[in-house]
């Protein structure tokens, strides 16, 4: 196909049209997936146990991008019955961010202790930070693709002069 001067003047156009709904289809996706980590970290806040816990080993695995090794605490407790409870924390990081036979405050469903985790920011409010921050970004993007093609549409077309056509 041969584009003439008018179709690639319209080629921005189209390619907008493409990108703007599913920039905002992501948008949305990561708002209601940011929105339902928070409230789902907030219950589980909310009804957690608290105990003191102990940083038994660090466990360390490859990074997916092939950068740094990452770090991840094996923590042990007790539940309030006694029970004593062995977990691997969600989130791992590099350099480690705890120290091997450190003391740490764990939170814990009683009915699931198994799926404790430490009471640290990013322990708990991580994958929501990680999610709005991505809603922001393509929420910027997204105004930018509405706005760049409202006020490309609006702009009007300059008339070409016979000097121009020359």
């Amino acid at each position: 196909m041969i584009y003439t001067s008018r179709s690639l003047k319209d080629l921005p156009m189209r390619g907008s049209a493409i990108a703007k709904p599913v920039f905002l289809a992501v948008t949305l996706i990561l708002f209601g997936v940011s929105g339902y980590l928070a409230i789902h970290t907030h219950r589980f806040i909310i009804n957690a146990e608290r105990a003191q816990g102990r940083v038994v080993e660090m466990l360390t695995e490859p990074s997916s991008n092939g950068g740094s090794a990452l770090s991840r605490p094996v923590v042990e407790f007790m539940t309030a019955d006694g029970t004593k409870i062995e977990f691997h924390s969600t989130s791992a990081s590099s350099p480690p961010s705890f120290a091997r036979n450190e003391i740490v405050t764990v939170l814990y469903n009683p009915s699931q202790p198994q799926s404790a985790e430490i009471s640290d920011f990013f322990s708990l409010w991580g994958g929501v930070l990680i999610t709005g921050a991505l809603c922001i970004a393509f929420a910027g993007f997204t105004a930018a693709f509405y706005l760049r093609v409202r006020s490309s549409a609006q702009k009007p077309r300059r008339k070409q002069t016979s000097q121009a056509k020359s």
